[in-house]
């Protein structure tokens, strides 16, 4: 057996460990809670642009490209676009490939950062809701054939990010996967000192995904994924299609 072969045996193996290992997952859950009073996502960026994501999980996510080699990544919230730019960098590796980034309020000076960035040619950033219909419309035609890999990353309200989970999931291919970032709002929300937000405990992404996997049987929540990261700003959000 090829060394990688072995290693990637032993990885699985020990994921599934500390799946059922509890004292680890107090642990990590304790550790979380000081990221997130630190602010510990401000620290990075990737390539120049603050990316706002927590290193764990873009390790995995990469795997995941790498290992899907998707045609299409789409993005819906951009903020300053450091995950377009980490999307389009792997593309770039792989040597095809391109990025959709959805946003509402896109601010000129960011658009201008993506503009001259040498991956430029690689992301594309439409203005609008991403659950106007002319917003989705404009993303079909913008992926037409091939295979599709898909990150949610907006306004984090359940009701939003359910319709997005409606909307969006149809266009993930099979074997691909749709992200759905901070649900981890649903455990550690009280900790946010933007109080004045319209998501908290209750009403976050968490939830919506458990209101989309009730009537769903075409995707499944990957707790292998998740827990090969172990700090991650999505738990019960690497949601893989299986048809």
């Amino acid at each position: 057996m090829k060394p990688i072969s072995t290693y990637i045996q032993d990885q699985i193996k020990q994921v599934r460990e500390n799946m059922s290992d509890f004292k680890l997952q107090i642990e990590i859950h304790s550790f979380t809670k000081e990221l997130i009073r630190i602010n510990y996502v401000k620290n990075f960026t990737w390539m120049g642009i603050p990316i706002l994501q927590y290193p764990t999980d873009l390790i995995v996510i990469q795997e995941l490209i790498w290992q899907i080699k998707p045609d299409y990544i789409i993005e819906t919230g951009v903020a300053f676009g450091g995950m377009l730019i980490f999307y389009a960098s792997i593309l770039e590796v792989i040597g095809k490939g391109k990025v959709l980034g959805v946003e509402i309020e896109p601010k000129d000076c960011n658009m201008k950062e993506l503009e001259l960035h040498p991956l430029q040619d690689r992301i594309k950033v439409i203005k609008g809701s991403s659950t106007d219909k002319h917003t989705v419309e404009t993303v079909k035609d913008f992926i037409r054939d091939g295979k599709v890999f898909i990150s949610l990353d907006s306004n984090h309200t359940e009701s939003h990010v359910l319709q997005e989970l409606r909307l969006y999931s149809p266009l993930v291919s099979i074997g691909s996967y749709i992200i759905i970032f901070d649900t981890a709002i649903q455990e550690f929300g009280h900790l946010d000192k933007n109080r004045d937000r319209p998501w908290g405990r209750g009403n976050n992404p968490a939830t919506a995904v458990l209101a989309f996997m009730q009537d769903n049987n075409e995707f499944i929540v990957d707790q292998e994924v998740e827990q090969r990261a172990l700090i991650t700003a999505a738990p019960g959000g690497y949601l893989r299609r299986i048809k």
